[in-house]
């Protein structure tokens, strides 16, 4: 994203009475160095201070000094009015100059952006709010613009770069500008042979309309920083459309000291694992985005016949003398997807190993009895799973509330989350309880892994299971329900000829009735109760009674 300008032009200190043969020379302010603070609704309110003429921001230091202030603003609603908006150089030494008022140079819908040139040179700037004002999510910087190649044209000078788009970016499946309603371009510069890929995210909201946020970037971009246009090639919008940014012959603004040569695409949205939290949308770029671009990568190898490797598809950060976090840790992680040229799946899972029975083996439970157990599976996807991110769910049908459901479920449909992070490669495990209803019955219960607001594993396109293939079936017996653990109750009083604390009776006889063994593990694993057909006859048990009643007296 930065820009390499090497004219150099002069700003007059008027306040200072000097003269532009004195004022020394200032360059425009790199991209990637931009002071540029990103705000929403509640950190507005936290950070910045409430004076009688409204709210006034901390200092944002701009070491390499700045002329103008600009701003993009997102409002709460698109019939909200038009705040009032004025900035302030500080200078070195901390001297606060007169508030000066934003000009707003375009507004749509909830929109805006408002600029406004300082009087003199500052190493500083402050924002004022209007009292009141309905500011969702507040972009603002201060610069030194780059110097206008022609008088600013008037916002409402809308069109297109007059060539119009190629037929063989059209093939690709990309928006022209006019599509968009994007201004007309001011820059001249031609960069007609490409060889390579830099990746990008915008920083900026993502929903909507994306014509409108478009036209929201380029404004900020051409206004506030002084480009000939918006800085990039291509734009994506979430929901994986492919849009004409500047002309891709002419010389991008996206990479400093690197722009010749390659073609910016940036991702509308904020991908970062910070810093994300003004602005709404997904934090993961979405499949759809990733498998649009990393086919659109491949079709511009073809027509510019560069190969597609980890030195000519990069993200921003990536490229040398870089000062930036773009395209965000999220997006980063997916370039070499982007490279592949063909992409997942995304999220898939391969059976490992589970404590329940398996759906062939018996599993029989009293009603209301509660058992609990684990499910191992192993990611075999391209995303990693997270807690809170990954579940277990029911199907067959999918979110049906299960009949099996434990109050430890996260909810009806969902038994639990994943136990921890399991990048791609690594086995995680679903810890859950079943418990059985109170009517005798066959309970077959199918799962599948889900992760939550974007895909079931079982989705077209991904790795699979299928729904039907993980299941647990429960046979809830026809017995008196298992009641609630109230303690054990007391032993029973011994038969009138049974032997009352002989020091020399020795232990019960292990053929005397009692289940031996504790909880014996069912064949699977899973310890849950004792064995299948193991003596439980009134007798028998009044035997068991009788020899744990003895025990206790000799340890008595």
């Amino acid at each position: 994203m930065r820009l390499r300008v090497t004219a150099l032009f002069t700003v007059g200190l008027v306040a200072l009475g000097c003269s532009p043969d004195q004022a020394p020379p200032v360059l425009p302010t790199p991209a990637d160095e931009i002071p540029e603070v990103v705000l929403g609704a509640e950190a507005i309110a936290r950070e910045f201070a409430v004076e009688p003429a409204g709210l006034v921001s901390p200092v944002l230091d701009a070491p390499a000094g700045a002329t103008r202030v600009g701003a993009l603003i997102t409002l709460d609603d698109a019939d909200a009015p038009t705040p009032t908006v004025h900035a302030r150089g500080v200078d070195a030494d901390g001297v606060r100059g007169a508030w000066t008022a934003l000009e707003v140079t375009w507004r749509e819908g909830d929109q805006l952006v408002a600029v406004v040139d300082l009087p003199e040179l500052a190493r500083g700037a402050q924002l004022r709010l209007s009292t009141g004002a309905a500011v969702a999510q507040l972009t603002w910087s201060a610069l030194v613009p780059s110097p206008p190649t022609e008088a600013r044209e008037p916002t409402g000078d809308i069109g297109a770069h007059r060539a119009g788009l190629r037929a063989d970016l059209a093939a690709l499946g990309v928006n022209s500008r006019e599509s968009w309603g994007a201004r007309g371009t001011r820059c001249s510069s031609r960069n007609t042979d490409k060889n390579r890929v830099a990746i990008h995210h915008t920083v900026s909201q993502p929903g909507g309309d994306p014509a409108s946020r478009l036209r929201g970037i380029q404004s900020y971009h051409m206004d506030s920083r002084g480009w000939c246009d918006v800085g990039y090639h291509f734009l994506v919008s979430v929901d994986g459309r492919i849009w004409e940014g500047r002309p891709i012959d002419l010389l991008g603004a996206h990479v400093g000291g690197h722009n010749t040569g390659n073609i910016g695409i940036s991702f509308i949205g904020c991908f970062h694992s910070s810093g994300c939290g003004a602005i709404d949308g997904p934090r993961h770029p979405p499949d759809v985005m990733i498998e649009n671009v990393a086919g659109f990568v491949a079709g511009l190898s073809e027509i510019y016949g560069f190969g597609i490797t980890p030195s000519s598809v990069k993200g921003h950060r990536d490229h040398s003398g870089q000062s930036t976090s773009c395209p965000g840790d999220h997006l980063h992680a997916r370039l070499d997807d982007i490279r592949s040229g063909t992409v997942g799946p995304f999220y898939g899972a391969a059976y490992v190993e589970q404590t329940f029975p398996l759906a062939r083996d018996p599993f029989e439970l009293r009603p209301g009895e509660v058992v609990s157990g684990h499910l191992e599976m192993r990611n075999t996807g391209t995303e990693p799973w997270r807690p809170g991110e990954t579940f277990l769910g029911t199907t067959e049908p999918r979110d049906a509330a299960s009949p099996l459901a434990a109050d430890s479920w996260v909810s009806p449909s969902r038994a639990a989350t994943i136990d921890r992070v399991v990048n791609p490669g690594e086995t995680g495990r679903f810890e859950f309880e079943l418990r059985a209803p109170a009517t005798p019955g066959e309970y077959p219960q199918y799962f599948n892994l889900v992760q939550e607001s974007v895909a079931w594993f079982g989705d077209p396109g991904q790795g699979g299971p299928p729904d039907a293939q993980i299941q647990i079936r429960v046979t809830v017996l026809d017995a008196p329900p298992v009641m609630p653990d109230a303690g054990a109750p007391p032993p029973p009083p011994p038969p009138a000829d049974a032997s009352m604390g002989d020091p020399d009776a020795g232990p019960p006889s292990t053929d005397a009735g009692m289940v031996t063994g504790g909880e014996r593990p069912m064949a699977d694993g899973c310890s849950c109760r004792a064995a299948p057909g193991a003596p439980t006859s009134p007798a028998w048990l009044a035997l068991g009674a009788l020899a744990l009643w003895r025990r206790r007296r000799r340890r008595d």
